[in-house]
């Protein structure tokens, strides 16, 4: 029988997960419900978009777990070694801070990338072209297998933290972009003006 244990990563990886879902659904329901008001079915629309504005809402209280999950992780990894043992390893225990390169720094990267492509990009594209900028960034426990997905490189994942955060969060990166593809904003393109450094 499967030791019903959550891995490492569980909580922040669904959080993701159902960030990313919510994200899309919002999408396809506004989307549908300008359909239902160009139709003239003016009630479905404005019930739809007021679904919408909901679900919008919903998506950002998970966006501040996200969030509250990521300073409890390091009021965890802050503690002394006694306290970290009683605190347990159920739910934490991820790589101590500096270990690996934190979804912060992936962050200027990323829209870096994203400019250089044009503004948008699919996003094994991105990855790849990311790996590239960042190699001599990037620390050997990046490089490792995901604790929640053997199939994927943690950094990887980081990278799919950062847009997560840059879609949701600070708006540096489009929300409702086609499937399967990464855009950056007015926001990211401004912030990265004022913010580029020569690599």
């Amino acid at each position: 029988m499967k030791d019903a244990t959550p891995t490492t990563d569980d909580v922040p990886t669904a959080l993701q997960l159902l960030q990313d879902a919510l994200g899309e659904e919002e999408a396809r329901i506004r989307e549908e419900g300008s359909n239902a008001m160009k139709e003239g079915d003016y009630d479905t629309a404005t019930a739809v978009i007021d679904f919408a504005k909901r679900l919008l809402a919903f998506q950002h209280k998970v966006g501040a777990l996200s969030k509250e999950w990521s300073e409890l992780e390091e009021l965890r990894e802050k503690a002394t070694p006694a306290v970290q043992e009683i605190i347990s390893k159920r739910f934490f225990g991820r790589a101590s801070t500096g270990e690996i390169t934190s979804q912060w720094d992936f962050c200027p990267y990323l829209l870096e990338v994203l400019v250089e492509m044009g503004g948008s990009g699919k996003v094994k594209d991105v990855l790849d072209r990311l790996g590239e900028k960042m190699k001599g960034v990037r620390k050997p426990k990046d490089h490792e297998p995901h604790e929640s997905n053997a199939n994927q490189i943690r950094w990887r994942n980081t990278a799919q933290w950062a847009r997560n955060f840059m879609v949701n969060e600070d708006n540096k990166m489009k929300k409702g972009s086609p499937r399967g593809v990464w855009e950056i904003s007015k926001e990211g393109r401004e912030w990265l003006k004022k913010h580029h450094r020569s690599r």
